[in-house]
């Protein structure tokens, strides 16, 4: 348990000096703490571009843990996403759940509509990931194996199950790998053994999934 305990702490520091910006192939608008967002409700186009006097804009601002805030523009509560991490990619805001491995994209009528993404639509904004889903690893040894080609593996884990993944995150032993603030994002540059486990133990309801590259 203290060992455990020490990683989520060195995992932590880790992870506090990077931004989803830090990301490869990360191209988009990164909406960040005290950022301000308009949304066109004639056309559902979301952008950083604020007009404040015509625009119907937002701030975003620390909320309760992990999760932030968006406040209108007279400082009342708007909504919050339930995402850790959220980003402008053409005209649509994004956002991504650690807890969930989704992204989701929203629109706004007087309150905050929620829609996930489709894998094609992940897959448009990552180009170059390769999508792994958790219904891939087996049921008997929730193990999976792919294959490393020639340059670094770029993956991304989806979940298409009932499952949380709160505080999952990816170690190795023998692969070498960097992880990111999405915590569902991987690059394995040098290949082995990776799990991706429960920060605070694994347990029947919290098993661990292990990533096999060769």
């Amino acid at each position: 348990m203290k060992k455990l305990f020490t990683t989520f702490i060195v995992y932590m520091l880790i992870i506090s000096g990077v931004t989803a910006s830090d990301i490869p192939g990360f191209k988009y608008n990164e909406i960040k703490e005290k950022s301000k967002i308009s949304y066109n409700s004639a056309n559902g186009h979301w952008s950083t571009k604020v007009n404040k006097k015509e625009d119907l804009y937002f701030t975003k601002t620390k909320g309760f843990g992990t999760y932030f805030d968006y406040l209108t523009s007279n400082k009342s509560y708007a909504f919050t996403t339930d995402c850790e991490y959220e980003f402008i990619a053409g005209n649509l805001f994004i956002g991504y759940s650690n807890k969930d491995l989704k992204f989701y994209t929203f629109s706004y009528n007087g309150s905050l509509l929620k829609r996930e993404l489709s894998d094609d639509e992940v897959k448009s904004l990552f180009p170059d990931y390769q999508i792994i889903k958790i219904s891939e690893f087996s049921d008997k040894t929730n193990s999976l194996k792919i294959k490393k080609a020639w340059g670094d593996l770029r993956i991304i884990l989806l979940n298409d199950t009932d499952k949380s993944f709160d505080n999952y995150t990816f170690s190795s032993g023998n692969a070498k790998i960097e992880t990111y603030p999405i915590s569902g994002l991987l690059t394995v540059s040098k290949p082995g053994m990776i799990q991706f486990s429960n920060s605070y133990g694994t347990s029947k309801e919290n098993p661990w999934y292990v990533l096999l590259v060769r």
